[in-house]
């Protein structure tokens, strides 16, 4: 007989190192041993886990701050933009930038790799370009009607989505061994800015956090839309579960998780997650798994299992409110970055 599975699972601190600048954001390279950091202030950092020591070195910098970032999945290299207008892709064996160019008179606001690592799509400005892994532009869109908020690919890595003022338009690409014939287009509108884009990972799903304070979200293969009304600001916290059945958001200090199992979350109420006392900055699902980490402002780190337990399963403290949280490809540990100036490494372990 298997046993029963637990629910005692908890965040315990690995190893952490000071930044000396506010985290923007973090990203773990394809083989979860480095993690590059962003700054606001402009630094960019390479950190590695060296037993129960987390070494962190800045290997170069955005003038006026850093944006955006993003890693290689399955490579070494991982990708930066900064307000100066700049783009760098830097190897993090060399930890050196390999190239630096700029896509746009603007600066880039979003940046994002294909599932296999060959291309890497920019937005600055009204202006969605794509490149090699290597920084070789491939194809540059028609200039949009307004300027793109977020990129993101779907898990084939064949349709990119963006964010507008007014509609997601997702691009059919193919792949860079295998691209589309021709570019086409999908338009997926609602009268409202979008601030997020998020393909469920079945593919069924495209969800976007919207400036006007609902969540919309549209089914891919019958084009039909439905939104969820009753936020109290813009919502940009949003995220599907790895398995595709919640999906996320968050505009204050109350976690709001729809379910998409079954018929789907119309004419249902939402699982709402209680556990912090100031507004929620960051959130993730597990890589892999059903675990769902918050940080607030409240400095408190919390760890949930939806569908399994209402209140948090472990609450960590930290020094300073939280930025930004990221899982390990694994999904075994989860990075945190402080406004403060820190990078903390937990695990995720058994009670």
């Amino acid at each position: 007989m298997a046993a029963k599975q637990s629910l005692a699972f908890a965040l315990e601190p690995r190893a952490h190192a000071a930044f000396d600048d506010y985290v923007v954001d973090c990203a773990w390279s394809a083989d979860g041993r480095s993690l590059a950091v962003a700054g606001g202030e402009g630094k960019v950092a390479l950190a590695r886990e060296a037993g129960a020591a987390l070494s962190l070195d800045v290997i170069g910098e955005h003038l006026l701050g850093t944006i955006a970032l993003a890693w290689q999945p399955r490579g070494k290299l991982f990708a930066t933009a900064g307000q100066d207008g700049a783009v760098a892709l830097w190897d993090s064996g060399t930890a050196t930038a390999v190239k630096r160019w700029k896509p746009a008179p603007t600066a880039t606001q979003a940046l994002c790799f294909s599932p296999d690592g060959e291309i890497l799509a920019s937005a600055a400005g009204k202006s969605v370009t794509l490149w090699s892994a290597i920084g070789e532009r491939i194809h540059a869109f028609a200039p949009a009607a307004s300027s793109a908020t977020a990129l993101a690919f779907d898990r084939p890595g064949t349709d990119l989505g963006v964010a507008l003022n007014g509609e997601i338009a997702v691009h059919r690409i193919g792949t860079a061994s295998q691209p589309a014939a021709r570019t086409e287009t999908r338009r997926y509108k609602w009268p409202a800015a979008c601030m997020t884009v998020n393909f469920s990972g079945n593919g069924r799903f495209l969800a976007s956090g919207m400036a006007d304070g609902t969540l919309h979200f549209w089914n891919r293969s019958t084009g039909k839309d439905s939104q969820m009304r009753g936020y109290d600001g813009k919502v940009e916290l949003v995220g599907w579960s790895d398995n595709s059945r919640y999906l996320a958001s968050c505009t204050g200090n109350e976690l709001v998780l729809w379910d998409f199992s079954g018929r789907g979350p119309e004419g249902t109420k939402p699982v709402v997650l209680s556990g912090h006392t100031d507004r929620v900055d960051a959130f993730a699902w597990q890589t892999g798994g059903e675990y769902f980490v918050s940080g607030g402002r409240d400095w408190r780190l919390n760890l949930w299992r939806p569908g399994k337990a209402t209140q948090p399963l472990d609450v960590q403290m930290l020094d300073s409110e939280i930025s930004v949280t990221r899982w390990s490809p694994d999904g075994k540990r989860l990075a945190v970055g402080e406004k403060k100036g820190r990078i903390i490494v937990f695990e995720l372990v058994p009670r």
